[in-house]
């Protein structure tokens, strides 16, 4: 026998239990975006329960249908949705990658692509909805750069190093929304802080399309000089600046910034902006859907002469743009 919503995570919060496809497509809806939902037998018990919880930008939420169901929403545009099946399993196709879901693989649904799922008999599953925008946000401020396309790999093993940690913080999350100590107030600065931990860690720890933007090491405590000097590079690593440039923008000589980048960074200022333009390159590559040509990528990336961008790249990544281009890993 299924349980009752008060019995389930976050069980004080319930939005509906029905025995009805049509009530809880509707219903789901309201809170997720349009979709078709359909039983696969006839013979299975359909069940379906939500309980949800909404903070400032994401929400928390628990879903079962009970019965052997599709799901096709398409796009879902506006939102990332991340599945975690505590019962059973689904398979999900998230544009072109398909991920078996289970109790320990979940999944990152990306706005951008299309969807379709199969949650089968028994499925229960936690998710976690994050407004796109909000993600594009915190992104760029992690890393001072315009970042609005980012898209994850689907998988999410949640037993693996780094992503375990990040799932056991979620787990907190849920346990302290059930009792009451968040997701009370959206506007909380306690109920910001949590929301921006926890999209702040998924972008260090799930690999994404701007993967490697998070890996470089930040200027953190350093003069106000080298602050200076990243918040240009930044800005416009896509246009032709010298070091020249820079070192006027900052306020120093090309000496002395030289001392600052290699003593907190470890590199000269123009192997940051290099660093920066070949990263920018690689997120547009992994990206892309097919509307971009390699020279476009590296013209909008700061890049000038297609074929040492090609072979720079090469050098830092063990493949060339088209090969990464064909790969699409994040597709």
């Amino acid at each position: 026998m299924l349980r009752t919503a008060r019995n389930l995570p976050l069980g004080d919060f319930n939005c509906f239990e029905t025995f009805d496809v049509d009530e809880a497509r509707e219903i789901v809806a309201r809170k997720f975006c349009s979709h078709r939902l359909e039983r696969m037998s006839a013979s299975d018990r359909f069940n379906a329960c939500q309980n949800r919880v909404e903070g400032k930008r994401l929400s928390l939420n628990y879903i079962r249908y009970g019965a052997d169901v599709t799901i096709d929403p398409g796009e879902l545009s506006d939102f990332y949705l991340i599945q975690i099946p505590i019962a059973g399993t689904a398979d999900v196709q998230n544009g072109t990658r398909s991920v078996w879901s289970s109790p320990s693989t979940g999944v990152v649904l990306n706005p951008d692509r299309n969807t379709t799922m199969r949650w089968h008999a028994g499925c229960e599953q936690v998710l976690v909805q994050i407004e796109r925008s909000y993600v594009a946000e915190i992104a760029t401020r992690m890393t001072g750069i315009g970042l609005n396309a980012i898209r994850f790999k689907p998988g999410l093993h949640m037993n693996r190093g780094p992503i375990a940690v990040w799932t056991r913080r979620l787990r907190g999350l849920f346990g302290a929304a059930a009792s009451g100590q968040i997701f009370r107030h959206p506007d909380d600065p306690c109920q910001r802080q949590l929301e921006e931990a926890l999209v702040t860690s998924l972008l260090e720890v799930q690999a994404n399309t701007a993967s490697h933007f998070f890996k470089e090491p930040a200027a953190g405590t350093a003069p106000a000089i080298l602050k200076r000097a990243m918040a240009l590079i930044n800005e416009r690593f896509d246009q032709d600046i010298s070091l020249l440039d820079i070192c006027a923008f900052a306020g120093t000589t090309p000496r002395n910034l030289q001392i600052h980048f290699k003593r907190e960074l470890g590199c000269s200022p123009m192997e940051k902006l290099q660093d920066i333009r070949f990263n920018f390159a690689r997120h547009l590559l992994l990206s892309d859907s097919g509307s971009l040509s390699v020279s476009e990528i590296a013209e909008m990336s700061g890049h000038r002469h297609a074929g040492r961008f090609s072979q720079g790249y090469k050098m830092r990544f063990q493949e060339t743009p088209r090969q990464t281009l064909r790969r699409r890993r994040f597709c």
